[in-house]
This record gives structure tokens, C-alpha cells and sequence, in this order.
């Protein structure tokens, strides 16, 4: 088996996998870099573990294109890559050992992650639907879903009408990996939901299986398009630090926490397979730590 062509049925695979098209699209770029590190297309079976180990100690896989080091968390993705590669390799059947066995992860500091202050919750919440109109109020509810649910925004523009229980006050939202799940709506979403469900199809003209959220076009609403209205709403707002439309989750999770002191919660709610995932949560509230050691 040449390594190319094991690429593309590894990338096949992942998209089987239901793995997200960032993930695949990584890997594939970090794949290229070794096959072009090794020149030809040689056979996986040619591939050794020190040709593994000077790739990954190659300008290749340590610069960027431009010439500046790659972060150690880019790296450590290329290592990842390599070792999912592998592996898969080997359960196919193409190679008996596998080349990337000896490849460890390098540790990195972990980073904290991005979340919007209650001050600028509140100078969004003014901006986001300020001007009022249908398009107004979509934007009010998606900002009001992702921060009061935590859900991916892929999840979010996935979601159909059908999804809605307004009864149960849950939204059934598409997770990682193909299978489903169901988020918890607040009272106040619940209320916004209901509003804008009934003002969006006033005669019923939205199945069960038509977007939630869609564009003045009447398409689906993407997650590009979220992004770009988003970064200018944050611009909007006087936030001019680095966030996104991901801080959203990262806020919620964050709340949620200080609430409630249960990391397994926070877990359930976001859907992290592994708790670890979840434990940055816990190492930026210390705003809370604080607050508690002062009432004792």
C-alpha cells in the first residue's frame, strides 16, 4: 500500500467517523507535510520509526510556511495525526507494526479559555437585535441559545424546526460523532423560542425538517456567516480583545460552574466525553474560589 493513497482511505474513515471536517482537514495537512518530507510516494511498509522521528524534528514539522516555530499544541496535533494514522494502518491490515508506537506528546501549558465579562453579556445583549426585525431577533436568539445552552455551533445551524419541544423545553441538537442529544431550554429561551417560531412561520409553513435559523435568502443559515455577523456584533459591542462566537460556550460552561461547584455537570451539559476536557473550568473560576474563601 502507498502512503498516499492509505491517506485518502484514512481521510474516507474519518469522515465515516462522523470526525469534523477541522479535524480531517488538519490531519490531512499535516499527512501532505510528511509525505512531501519524504519525497515519492513511498510504501507504508518503507516508513520506520526514525524516519517518523526526524520528520518530527524537521523544518517541516516544526516551522510554519512562512518560516516561524509552530506552537507546541500544533505539533503535538501533527504527533496525533500521525499516531491515528498508524493505527489505522495497522487494523487495516496494510503493515504490521506501527511506526508512530514510540511518539509522545510534548506537554503544554494549558490555556485558559476565552469568556465574556457579565459587562460585556450586557453590551451585547443591547447591540444583538437592537435594531429590531426578523433578522434581529434570529441573532438575539442564536446569542441567547449558545449562551444559555453551551451547544457547538455546528449544532446550532444543524438544528430543524422538529427539533423544538416546547412542551419538555428541550432542543434535540446533532453532537460529534453522528449521534443526538438533548439541551435544556431556560424559561426566558423558552419564551424567545415560542416568539420566534411563531413570527418566522405565521401560517405553518415550516416542517419539522426546515432549518431553525435561516438566512434573509431563506437558505440555511451557516456557521460562516454566524462568525462574520458575530465578530462584527463584538466590534459593535466595544469588545476588542480575542474572542468568538466559541466564547459563547466557553461563558456558559464558566457560569454553569460557578453556580454549581459540579464539574460533572458542566461535563453532561457540554458533552465532553472525558472529564480532563471538562477540568479547564475549573481552573478559571478562581473568581469564585475567591469569593467563597471570603464568606468563611
Amino acid at each position: 500500500m502507498k502512503l498516499t493513497t492509505a491517506i485518502i482511505r484514512f481521510d474516507r474513515q474519518l469522515a465515516a467517523n462522523w470526525r469534523s471536517g477541522h479535524t480531517r482537514a488538519a490531519y490531512r495537512r499535516d499527512l501532505a507535510a510528511l509525505a512531501g518530507w519524504l519525497g515519492g510516494d513511498p510504501a507504508l511498509a518503507r516508513i520506520t520509526p526514525d524516519a517518523l522521528a526526524r520528520f518530527l524534528t524537521s523544518d517541516k514539522a516544526l516551522l510554519t510556511p512562512t518560516g516561524r516555530p509552530r506552537a507546541a499544541i500544533s505539533v503535538n496535533r501533527t504527533k496525533s495525526a500521525l499516531r491515528s494514522f498508524f493505527a489505522f494502518c495497522v487494523e487495516s491490515g496494510w503493515i504490521r507494526k506501527n511506526p508512530a508506537r514510540l511518539i509522545r506528546s510534548s506537554p503544554t501549558a494549558v490555556k485558559s479559555p476565552a469568556t465574556l465579562t457579565e459587562g460585556e453579556i450586557r453590551r451585547l445583549r443591547e447591540v444583538v437585535g437592537g435594531n429590531g426585525g426578523p433578522l434581529a431577533h434570529r441573532d438575539r436568539l442564536v446569542f441567547e441559545l449558545l449562551l444559555g445552552t453551551g451547544i457547538r455551533l455546528g449544532s446550532l445551524v444543524a438544528a430543524n424546526v422538529g427539533d423544538i419541544d416546547l412542551r419538555t423545553g428541550t432542543l434535540r441538537i446533532r453532537l460529534k460523532g453522528g449521534v443526538s442529544g438533548r439541551v435544556f431550554l431556560n424559561p426566558g429561551l423558552r419564551r424567545m423560542m415560542c416568539q420566534y417560531i411563531r413570527e418566522s412561520a405565521p401560517q405553518g409553513t415550516r416542517g419539522p425538517d426546515t432549518a431553525l435559523f435561516r438566512a434573509s435568502s431563506g437558505n440555511r443559515l451557516g456557521a460562516r456567516q454566524i462568525q462574520l455577523r458575530f465578530a462584527a456584533l463584538f466590534r459593535e459591542a466595544g469588545i476588542d480583545r480575542q474572542v468568538s462566537i466559541h466564547s459563547l460556550r466557553h461563558t456558559f460552561a464558566t457560569r454553569l460552574y460557578e453556580k454549581t461547584g459540579d464539574l460533572h455537570l458542566v461535563q453532561r451539559a457540554l458533552g465532553h466525553r472525558q472529564i480532563t476536557t471538562t477540568e479547564v473550568y475549573a481552573r478559571v473560576s478562581d473568581g469564585a474560589l475567591r469569593r467563597a474563601v471570603e464568606m468563611i
